[in-house]
């Protein structure tokens, strides 16, 4: 009696129908996805297309290519003055919003873990919070102590207020799995608490101090309402748009905006990366 040979089984292959049934199914989330990305991005992408226009027609078609709103842009004084200012407030934001965001984040990581999501929750309320009832809460606030909203200082302030939860949760997130028995061994070998900080605690979540300082200038740099109320005659740039749109529609402001997408859109970018870099190394 000879054995009988098991013979290997293969799947049966999906029918053409079934194929077309499953690509089908597979293309409405994906046309969904591209609506969705039209809808939020078409708006500046129109914008960005406008700028290079060589005529100052803003309607289809695109006559020509030509970086003369550019030119007309930046050879402005009051352009490159507002453009000044807006640097100065980012800068500003970041390092001030970075530095208290990472002894914040410090600090509450020896707080019990309810206390410190109290906390937590408490910090986030400026993200929730409408940014015209902030700014109009500084603008009170700076009259009562006599200042007057005429400079860069008390919008940079608001911008703080603005950047700080997102410094804070990106740090947050950072120490969450920082090994702090580091801290202790160094502790144990001698080295005191400033020291133990800055030779081993500061340099391994720098980059996501980096990262965090990145995002809060960026949160500055496109940032209206707080200026608008407390800049007084120190124009950002989001403010020079703002004047100069309500008077006539200059090409040169498709300009100046686009600017302002790919200055605001690059921090982000950096500061993304940076923090990924800071979570790899984790």
């Amino acid at each position: 009696m000879t054995a009988a040979v098991a013979q290997p089984t293969t799947a049966p292959r999906p029918a053409p129908a079934r194929r077309r049934r499953r690509r089908t199914r597979d293309l409405g989330p994906t046309l969904f996805i591209a609506l969705v990305l039209a809808f939020l991005f078409a708006p500046l992408i129109v914008i960005v297309v406008f700028s290079f226009n060589s005529t100052a027609s803003l309607a289809f078609p695109i006559t020509g290519f030509s970086l003369r709103w550019y030119s007309k842009a930046f050879d402005d004084p009051e352009v490159v003055a507002a453009i000044g200012r807006s640097a100065i407030a980012a800068l500003a934001t970041g390092v001030i919003a970075g530095g208290i965001g990472i002894l914040a984040a410090l600090g509450l990581q020896g707080l019990p873990p309810r206390i410190r999501g109290a906390i937590q929750s408490l910090v986030l309320i400026p993200i929730a919070m409408p940014a015209l009832l902030l700014a109009i809460g500084l603008a009170i606030y700076y009259n009562r102590l006599g200042i007057k909203p005429s400079r860069l200082p008390m919008a940079i302030s608001g911008h703080i207020l603005i950047a700080l939860p997102f410094v804070l949760l990106t740090m947050s997130a950072a120490l969450e799995n920082f090994r702090f028995s580091l801290l202790e061994a160094a502790r144990d070998l001698g080295a005191s608490r400033l020291r133990a900080f800055w030779t081993i605690t500061f340099p391994l979540i720098l980059p996501a101090v980096i990262g965090a300082m990145l995002l809060a200038a960026a949160v500055s740099i496109d940032e209206f309402i707080i200026a608008f109320f407390n800049a007084g005659n120190d124009n950002t740039l989001p403010l020079v748009i703002y004047s100069r749109i309500r008077r006539v529609i200059d090409p040169s402001l498709n300009a100046l905006a686009t600017f302002m997408l790919l200055a605001s859109t690059l921090l982000a970018v950096m500061a993304a990366r940076t923090t990924a870099n800071a979570a790899a190394r984790r």
